[in-house]
């Protein structure tokens, strides 16, 4: 009997205990999290990844990715926004997160030195807390924080100059006429004069944007960049005429590829393997992607890294180029109306990327399984310097989870321990002799000044990207330049430019 009152009493007890210790005996269902992000096949983004699941099993969140399909992420980001019914967290662009700032949580009192130290540690910085800010000194998004500035880098068939005996080109005018001596030299030796001295694959919102780069050696960019303060519209200037003249004289002889705007990836490789390519542009790893495609081949063919060819004025640079917070998709905001539990975790994701393990496992994997020390130095294992699926480094890499489109504080020696001498050769190149030109900053715009753009600069844009192509390709004479850029300034250019000047202002000071 007295056991049994005991055990009355023990059970009496226990009813009476708060209920919140109750709570604590009881294992935690942890936070759910849910990630938009674009999927790539081959920068997958997508549940089951091997980093993904760490992240959970490190952070003791639920992660649970909503994966969108690039073909269509414009489209889709859309569709997502128009629905209301949005994830803890989205990935984009900047320009598209902040058209909806609204729907983002302000992180500023979320970021700070205590709860978030290795965000600070960035964020702190003022020129990098006005890269993510609103007009109204906001915080909205967490970006992927870049440690190469170098990107995108020409490069070209050192042999073929060897073969023709031909001197490296300095200037615009040199280049042109190596692409003159390549054409007529026959340095593939098959008799037809069918090479090909300048091929581009299509890339970005025009397809040209590879191919533009040139106009950057005349000192200005395709569309808005600033010069003295003073904000200008690259595709009117003045010095745009002399850059299409050149590009137009080239594209006429055959000189540029007469498929630029319809060539991709597949078919540029191909141009390649047919040995027809003397020069190109493109990111700086594609060096490497070049070159590994006569890597079974008995050949002399030796791919080199190039400076930008100076224009008239001796100006040698590019501007299209990394930024400390890359302007890609990599790009994180909160949803304003999740819970403070899923702001909480979203925040310790974020935190836990910019540390130092959390940066070792997105930029370079799990140390024994994709990588590992070698005299204090990351190398990669052969998993992934000779993955058994045959995939590329970075591809290997991204197989994992490794450098997905998930925000994350980037480290120079990824690229590095993967790519040659030469792609960091050229690369430090560009850095260190200032080949690099100031990019144009992701600026955000009131309603009212969004207005604006909307309702002139999309007609404007639509006829500047047709009209440029027709200049390139002579479909439409440069004697028409002047008539081109009255009708864009007719269109309303000037508010435009009017607007962006007032946003830079704003973003400058």
């Amino acid at each position: 009997m007295k056991k049994v009152s005991r055990f009355l009493a023990l059970l009496l007890a226990i009813a009476l205990l708060p209920l919140s210790f109750v709570a604590v005996a009881q294992a935690e269902e942890p936070v759910t999290i849910t990630i938009w992000g674009s999927d790539r096949e081959n920068m997958p983004f997508r549940n089951g990844l091997e980093t993904i699941e760490l992240l959970k099993e490190r952070l003791g969140i639920n992660i649970e990715i909503i994966s969108a399909p690039t073909e269509s992420i414009s489209e889709k980001y859309g569709l997502l926004m128009a629905s209301g019914d949005l994830p803890t967290i989205v990935q984009y662009k900047a320009n598209d997160l902040l058209l909806y700032k609204d729907a983002w949580q302000p992180l500023n009192e979320l970021l700070n030195e205590t709860d978030t130290p290795n965000l600070w540690a960035v964020y702190s910085d003022p020129d990098m807390r006005r890269r993510v800010s609103d007009t109204d000194g906001n915080i909205r998004y967490i970006g992927q924080r870049t440690a190469i500035t170098c990107g995108k880098v020409y490069f070209y068939r050192q042999d073929w100059l060897d073969k023709l005996n031909l001197e490296a080109p300095k200037t615009a005018e040199d280049l042109y006429n190596v692409f003159k001596a390549i054409k007529e030299g026959d340095p593939n030796g098959n008799g037809e004069a069918d090479e090909i001295p300048f091929s581009v694959r299509k890339q970005g919102k025009n397809n040209r944007s590879n191919l533009m780069a040139f106009i950057n050696n005349w000192g200005i960019a395709e569309t808005f960049f600033a010069e003295d303060g003073k904000v200008k519209f690259g595709a009117t200037d003045a010095r745009m005429k002399e850059a299409l003249e050149w590009l137009h004289r080239c594209y006429e002889e055959k000189l540029i590829d007469m498929e630029y705007l319809t060539l991709d990836k597949t078919a540029w490789y191909s141009e390649w393997t047919n040995n027809q390519v003397f020069m190109s542009y493109d990111w700086a790893a594609y060096i490497d992607n070049v070159s590994n495609l006569f890597k079974n081949e008995n050949s002399d063919i030796r791919i080199v890294g190039a400076l930008p060819p100076e224009g008239p004025t001796g100006i040698s640079e590019t501007r299209d180029q990394l930024q400390p917070i890359a302007d890609g998709e990599w790009n994180a905001a909160i949803y304003v109306g999740a819970t403070d539990e899923q702001k909480k975790a979203a925040m310790k994701l974020f935190d836990y990327l910019y540390s130092e393990e959390g940066m070792l496992l997105m930029n370079f994997g799990v140390e024994g399984e994709q990588f590992e020390y070698v005299d204090g130095e990351i190398k990669y294992t052969d998993l992934i310097m000779n993955n058994p699926d045959g995939l590329s480094p970075q591809d290997a890499l991204r197989s994992f989870g490794v450098q997905i489109l998930l925000t994350l504080r980037q480290d120079a020696r990824y690229e590095r321990a993967f790519v040659t001498d030469e792609v960091n050769r050229i690369r430090d190149l560009y850095e260190s002799e200032n080949h690099i030109g100031a990019a144009f900053p992701t600026l955000d715009f009131t309603s009212d000044e969004q207005s604006i753009i909307n309702e002139k600069y999309t007609e404007i844009e639509t006829y500047m990207n047709e009209m440029i192509d027709k200049f390139i390709m002579g479909v439409e004479s440069l004697d028409q330049f002047d008539a081109y850029a009255a009708q864009i300034e007719k269109m309303g250019i000037a508010d435009v430019l009017a607007v962006y000047q007032t946003a830079y202002d704003r973003y400058m000071n």
